[in-house]
């Protein structure tokens, strides 16, 4: 319908534009097509009339130009969009990460000729036995056990809180080492500790180097029994079994301060005149212990 009133207002202008001539009637046929479109189970629509527009022409200059028809109407071009959906993601990787596995444990090496041995506190008879054989083996001795009579006796030696020897129970027949150790404050908890500091400290570590007589059956007759006797007892190769007790006492009795006065027997005793020299052999050189 667009296209028809183009043409009808063209035709006007050429026209009004022109000399007046002979006129002319003309009778433009304009035909209109309608498509109906009828869908199943409808009826359709009345076929459509033909309309017919007449109008009239003004007059057009001789000769009559041919004025050729509007070009058909382009034809639709009907495209198909096909969407095609884009492909799913991929689906997620899982990484599983693995713990990292533990660096293996060091390996502890333990050089018992470079470092003194450990000292256990835990065990009174045990830590007694270990503080007399570590000095033993530094000498060549053999190591000690324990006698339960032996450790008797020196309990009831002990528990009369009088400082000084008593060998004479059971018959005797045995050697005898006495320490103490006193102090103004708590001792309760400090009996293993210095029974344990008396073997090593006072009657080894406090006696050793007074002894400088390796090798002859008797010390000089000058030399102190005092300053290398319980030395001498504690490394003496041929004694074979210790008891020991630590017994409280109060201030006054052994020391002026309340104490722990410890008391250990051995069997065989030691200190024989003229075998010094196959008893009391010369350190190995072990590292120093302390307590």
């Amino acid at each position: 319908m667009k296209s028809s009133l183009f043409l009808v207002a063209a035709s006007a202008l050429l026209a009004s534009a022109g000399p007046l001539r002979k006129r002319v009637m003309e009778t433009d046929w304009v035909y209109e097509i309608v498509t109906v479109t009828v869908t199943a189970g409808q009826e359709a629509a009345p076929a459509p009339t033909a309309v017919f527009l007449e109008s009239k022409t003004v007059p057009k200059p001789e000769p009559t130009k041919h004025i050729p028809p509007p070009p058909p109407p382009a034809p639709t071009t009907t495209t198909h969009v096909v969407y095609q959906p884009p492909p799913p993601p991929p689906e997620p990787t899982t990484t599983t990460t693995l713990p990292t596995p533990p660096p293996p444990e060091p390996t502890v090496t333990v050089q018992t000729s470079s470092s003194p041995p450990a000292v256990n506190l835990g065990n009174y008879e045990q830590t007694m036995l270990d503080q007399h054989n570590i000095h033993r083996r530094n000498h060549s001795a053999p190591d000690l056990v324990w006698d339960s009579t032996l450790a008797q006796y020196a309990e009831n030696t002990g528990n009369s809180c009088v400082f000084k020897h008593d060998m004479n129970q059971g018959g005797g027949g045995y050697g005898q080492n006495l320490a103490s150790w006193g102090s103004s404050g708590d001792i309760d908890s400090l009996k293993v500790k210095m029974a344990a500091s008396g073997v090593t400290e006072q009657w080894y570590n406090g006696e050793m180097m007074s002894w400088q007589f390796y090798g002859q059956s008797n010390p000089p007759s000058s030399a102190n029994l005092e300053d290398w006797g319980h030395f001498t007892q504690v490394v003496w190769k041929s004694s074979t079994k210790v008891g020991c007790a630590t017994v409280k006492c109060g201030a006054g009795t052994v020391l002026s301060l309340t104490s722990w006065y410890t008391v250990c027997n051995y069997n065989p005793p030691g200190n024989f005149g003229g075998e010094y020299g196959t008893n009391v052999l010369k350190p190995l050189g072990n590292p120093t212990v302390h307590v």
